[in-house]
């Protein structure tokens, strides 16, 4: 089984998608928050002519009104001084200083001064009064946050998100970024959490986790070297986002688990062929040989001409290997073509049944298949029960009766192989 003993821990396709996901999560995201500081510190300017007027100084008034003027007209340099010579005033009282910070920082955010719009922003939200609105300081917050991203402040990014978040920050673009900030500093294990955390969150509000995020978790899980996260990392992506990326990865770690069962050999293949991941002529040759070895060589002899109609047979160093194994494949195919009247006649428990609708299935004879496994199957006394189950169900997919289907691959117990490959035919019905 060249396919699922030598594949590599991370399919290729897949590997590089997800550290394609991974480098570009530096800041590669626009993050939509607070841009409008200038408009923020004239209302509180505004604010200073009206009702607090009194407690500010005219001289300062004059200052701080000289600077939203310069915003306005895109004067920023003239702006920002003006700002920076009002907050150099002596004897700044407290009422005032919230008003100077406030104009400080949209002049320095709109000049493009990050690191001065941050510094200032940081002493305006330290010193709030206790009794400032939570909308009021979640919102400075978030000016922070889109001053430490324009900076590419990652450290700070994430501190101030944190706080952000844990004070009820309502802004849905923080998480995701703040995800994607963790990622570019490597903090795998944090990332791990603030995913699960937004997979519950999206579940509340049923919404569809981006696939972005759960591509970053599975690549931190990868990172950390938790297998166990990975793989189900790798299924809820297979579920929510099906690609053939996912398929070819997800299908080849059945058959790396523990307790793998290898009569699945074959129905690995078939998922492979059915998500498009057959890609190579050794796969064929080994698809080829399971279905001789099960008996099947209706569905060898399918494999074996499928090959050489696509190409992928008939040229190489191997052409007169495959056109041996055509040729070996025919004969057993006239074979079990010549015996197949005995073998309906003698079919009498459900053993020799559930035999018999295998190779009607390989037939693709789909009706006669399914009511021959239906009889096994309500007859008892099965010894694969799981096996013929699952194939029941794969063979009611196939004749459109998808309800049934599932109902059927539901039934599948007692081989972990078993269950989990009905589960993947599942997934793969829902998505096609």
């Amino acid at each position: 089984m060249t396919r699922f003993k030598a594949l590599p821990q991370v399919s290729r396709r897949l590997e590089s998608q997800l550290l394609r996901t991974a480098r570009n999560c530096a800041m590669a995201l626009a993050l939509p928050l607070l841009t409008g500081m200038a408009a923020t510190s004239t209302t509180a300017l505004a604010q200073t002519n009206n009702a607090a007027a009194p407690a500010i100084r005219p001289e300062v008034v004059k200052l701080l009104q000289a600077s939203q003027d310069a915003l306005r007209e895109g004067q920023l340099d003239k702006a920002l001084t003006l700002a920076q010579q009002a907050m150099a005033m002596p004897n700044i009282s407290k009422d005032e200083r919230p008003y100077v910070l406030r104009t400080l920082a949209a002049a320095a955010m709109q000049a493009k001064n990050f690191v001065l719009a941050i510094s200032t922003l940081e002493t305006l939200v330290q010193e709030l009064p206790d009794t400032t609105l939570p909308d009021q300081r979640t919102a400075l917050i978030e000016s922070i946050l889109s001053a430490a991203q324009q900076a590419q402040d990652l450290e700070r990014f994430v501190k101030w998100a944190r706080i952000y978040l844990d004070q009820g920050g309502r802004n849905p673009s923080v998480r995701p970024v703040l995800i994607q900030t963790l990622s570019v500093l490597k903090q795998h294990e944090a990332v791990i959490k603030e995913v699960k955390v937004k997979i519950k969150s999206d579940e509340e509000y049923s919404v569809n986790t981006p696939e972005i995020e759960l591509r970053l978790m599975a690549y931190s899980q990868r990172m950390l070297k938790d297998d166990a996260g990975y793989n189900a990392s790798l299924k809820m992506l297979l579920q929510r986002y099906p690609s053939k990326a996912y398929w070819a990865e997800v299908i080849p770690r059945v058959a790396r688990q523990a307790n793998f069962n290898i009569r699945f050999d074959l129905d690995l293949y078939r998922l492979l062929e059915l998500t498009g991941n057959m890609e190579d002529p050794t796969e064929y040759t080994d698809m080829a040989n399971l279905a001789l070895k099960n008996g099947l060589p209706a569905e060898a002899a399918r494999v074996v001409e499928l090959a050489f109609s696509s190409g992928i047979f008939g040229k190489g160093s191997d052409v007169a290997n495959q056109q041996k194994l055509r040729q070996q494949v025919q004969q057993k195919l006239n074979e079990d073509e010549k015996a197949l009247p005995a073998l309906e006649k003698s079919a009498k428990d459900a053993n020799a049944i559930a035999s018999l609708a295998e190779v009607y299935a390989s037939k693709k004879q789909w009706e006669l298949a399914s009511a021959t496994f239906t009889k096994a199957i309500e007859m008892g006394g099965l010894r694969r029960e799981a096996e013929t189950r699952l194939h029941a169900g794969i063979v009611l997919n196939k004749l459109g009766k998808k309800a049934d289907a599932e109902k059927m691959w539901d039934s599948v117990q007692g081989d972990p192989t078993a269950v989990e490959v009905a589960q993947l035919w599942k997934i793969w019905q829902k998505a096609s």
